[in-house]
Order: structure tokens, then C-alpha cells, then sequence
């Protein structure tokens, strides 16, 4: 069985069924669900999503790794030996799942520039926020800088080279930090102020969205704060795991 519906007053929960899953990379899985007809959420929010699990239903928060523009809802995980975790990967199409959202206050300012620093599976909300802004066809020039650990790590990959081609205002730079492959020529190691001074030297008063693990999210904001950049430029949504 779903998880049973709460009255709280807060969001509504809504039954969503499965149609896509996949796995982006080895040690990735996504799914796309049908998004129910009165959802409604900005690029890019969270919701809490709903699975029958083997220690039954359970809840987790879950990043939308797409544009309120797409008519479906996209989620990604690392993959885990958690129960959760194992039933996500298990889902397939057909499938049901509940959705209760959108909540957070992680969105995309239409204003101004974009920079979009990722680390893994962190990219999910800001490859929403670059599917709404080619979706829109926003005026304002968005930078995606995604560390990867291998170049089989990239995901969302196609996808993002697929943006790149549909908004001339996107520019996508990837680094690898574990072993390359010898057919790689990208550039490798951590995200370091070098790469992102490459990236924003003709940006004039960016918005810096970060993306990951705590650990990483940490690391990037430090890094930004030695470059001179204010809080006030910076947002930020670390992913915790279960």
C-alpha cells in the first residue's frame, strides 16, 4: 500500500504514475512521473515523495529534476542499499507514487545571470532551471559548472548538451575528479577558482546556485567566499542521503 493521505492543511498529496525509469549513469536511477493536473511549482522546488517500501510506506524529500514548463515530474537518486532507495530503482512504468508539494524556496531569479554549480547527483534542480530558462527563452546567460567523479558519472548528459544547442545563452563546462579515461580531453579535478572565473568572466552580476552533498555544497560556498562573492549572491541546497 501508499502512504496513508494526511489532512495537515499544508500541500496537497497526489497519486503520480511512473512513466519512465532509468538509470542516467552506473550508480544513478530516475524516474518520470505523470505530473497530476493541479501540481503546480517553480524552478525548481522540492517535494516529498511517497513509496511502498519493504519496510513499508515511507517518505523522503526529493528534489524535481525538471521545468514546471515539462509535462511530466523527474526524480533522481544515487542508488543505496537503503530500502527507499531500492524500491525508487524498482519502480517502473505503470507504477504508482505520491507526491505532496512543492515546497523550498530554491528558485531560479529570471533577472539576472546564472551560474549553476553542481557536484553528482546534484544536478537534478539546476538542470530544471536550465530546461525552464531555454523552455521560456529567458534573456539572461546561465553557466553550468558540474563536477563529476568519472566521465561515466555525467548524467543528464544528452540532456544538458541538448539544452546547450536549443538556448545559445547556456554553456556548459564539466569536470571529471576521478580517473579519466584516455578518450577524455575535459578538464579534470575538483571545481577551483579557475574554472569559475573561466566561466563568469563576462557575466555581470551573476546569481550563484550550488548543488550537492553538504560536504560539497560547503566546499563550493567557501571557495566563492574567497572570490569575493557575497552571500547575497549565492543560493545553495545540499543533498543529505538516506
Amino acid at each position: 500500500m501508499l502512504p496513508t493521505r494526511r489532512n495537515d492543511g499544508g500541500p496537497p498529496m497526489q497519486s503520480a504514475e511512473v512513466i519512465t525509469s532509468w538509470k542516467p549513469t552506473p550508480s544513478t536511477h530516475a524516474i518520470r512521473l505523470r505530473k497530476p493536473e493541479s501540481f503546480r511549482f517553480r524552478a525548481t522546488q522540492f517535494t516529498f515523495l511517497g513509496l511502498p517500501t519493504s519496510e513499508g510506506p515511507a517518505w523522503r524529500p526529493m528534489s524535481l529534476a525538471t521545468s514546471p514548463t515539462r509535462e511530466h515530474l523527474e526524480y533522481a537518486v544515487r542508488v543505496s542499499t537503503s530500502a527507499f532507495k531500492q524500491a525508487f530503482s524498482e519502480l517502473r512504468p505503470g507504477d504508482s507514487a505520491w507526491v505532496r508539494g512543492p515546497f523550498g524556496e530554491f528558485f531560479l531569479n529570471e533577472q539576472r545571470p546564472a551560474v549553476l554549480i553542481a557536484g553528482g547527483i546534484g544536478i537534478t534542480p539546476l538542470k530544471g532551471m536550465a530546461e525552464f530558462a531555454a523552455d521560456r527563452g529567458l534573456g539572461i546567460p546561465v553557466r553550468l559548472l558540474y563536477s563529476s567523479r568519472s566521465e561515466a558519472e555525467i548524467a543528464y548528459r544528452d540532456e544538458l548538451e541538448t539544452l546547450a544547442r536549443q538556448n545559445p545563452r547556456f554553456r556548459i563546462q564539466l569536470t571529471v575528479t576521478g580517473m579519466a579515461s584516455g578518450a577524455w580531453d575535459g578538464e579534470t579535478g575538483r571545481i577551483s577558482s579557475r574554472m569559475v572565473k573561466a566561466l563568469v568572466a563576462d557575466l555581470e552580476n551573476p546569481m550563484y546556485y550550488v548543488c550537492g552533498t553538504p560536504q560539497f555544497v560547503e566546499d563550493q560556498l567557501g571557495l566563492l567566499a574567497r572570490m569575493g562573492v557575497s552571500e547575497a549572491d549565492l543560493d545553495w541546497e545540499g543533498f543529505r542521503g538516506y
